[in-house]
């Protein structure tokens, strides 16, 4: 069985069973399906905006318990530096990412309340041509260290059993260092493919951009896209190991839209292209959540995730959940 989880961390599908087939699919799946026939809109607008069917967050924060969260005020949101005179589209790519930084709450408030974070949602991956989609449930902490990569992240994936039997239950763990996997509460050992794709999901996330600073990264201006009828702004992050990922900022809000990278698990494989997009902000604790994710795998929808929870600066965190089951 540990074929799931393989296939789950490698994006390239999701066995529920032998007798099933295979459906293609990336590791960090979070996201849910979008209103059927949905117009196409600014993916930055905040909630309680056009989506049918979707209730705002109260007083712009999700739901969290009280007892679970630091109940302390967070830093003033800082400005960043005056853009330098001229036009926007003559700003360099530093400038760009630095009102993208505020955006999102500013330096001093995202270093403040994302200190340790919970994220809970529901998870849907889409079917292959024969396989019909499956939902389950997701559930992920992060606790930041010095650098982005070295996060510790700890992702629980709860997905039914075709059969009727006990669900399947699939966990991926990064320490910072090395990666693990289990399932059904057994260990189980990843395949090189799997490996490279989990992690460079990992690396490859809307909140390097955030860091690049402590990362060491440089960001540069490239021409942007106009996608789902939204113009955006192109920003390329390039990190101390030479790679890269490109961010679609909007040109309105400057909220990140879409990201794109490549992975070439093996050098004689073909690179994979992925493309991840952003909606449904929300206010968290002051900090700018996208509470649904999309993923695409060279052009095709493969997973969505809606973040029905989500708690920053935790009161309680026990760190050893990201070294063992």
């Amino acid at each position: 069985m540990s074929r799931i989880a393989n296939a789950f961390a490698g994006w390239r599908g999701l066995v529920l069973l032998a007798l099933l087939a295979l459906l293609v699919a990336p590791p960090r799946a979070l996201r849910m399906v979008a209103a059927a026939g949905q117009v196409a809109q600014d993916p930055a607008k905040p909630a309680g905006g056009s989506q049918a069917g979707e209730k705002p967050a109260e007083k712009g924060r999700s739901k969290a318990a009280p007892e679970d969260a630091v109940r302390d005020k967070a830093p003033k949101a800082e400005k960043p530096k005056a853009a330098k005179p001229g036009k926007p589209e003559t700003w360099d790519g530093e400038t760009i990412a630095e009102i993208v930084i505020y955006a999102y709450g500013s330096r001093p408030v995202i270093d403040y309340v994302f200190t340790n974070a919970r994220l809970e949602g529901v998870i849907k991956i889409m079917g292959g041509e024969d396989a019909p989609p499956v939902e389950g449930k997701i559930l992920e902490h992060i606790l930041r260290r010095e650098t982005s990569d070295r996060n510790c992240v700890r992702i629980e994936v709860e997905l039914p059993d075709p059969q009727g039997d006990e669900p399947q239950q699939l966990v991926f763990g990064f320490n910072g260092y090395t990666n693990w996997a289990a399932q059904n509460r057994q260990p189980i050992t990843l395949t090189t493919q799997a490996q490279a794709t989990f992690l460079a999901s990992l690396k490859h996330d809307y909140l390097a951009l955030l860091r690049y600073k402590e990362d060491g990264a440089s960001v540069t201006r490239v021409p942007g896209e106009r996608i789902m009828g939204i113009d955006t702004i192109g920003l390329e992050l390039t990190r101390r190991d030479g790679s890269k990922t490109k961010y679609f900022i909007s040109s309105q809000t400057y909220r990140i839209l879409h990201l794109e990278y490549e992975v070439q698990p093996a050098p004689e494989d073909k690179p994979l292209k992925f493309r991840e997009s952003f909606y449904d902000f929300r206010a968290v604790q002051n900090l700018l959540v996208p509470m649904r994710k999309e993923l695409y795998e060279n052009g095709k929808l493969k997973q969505r995730i809606e973040f029905r929870d989500a708690r920053f600066r935790l009161a309680k965190l026990d760190e050893d959940i990201f070294l063992r089951l």
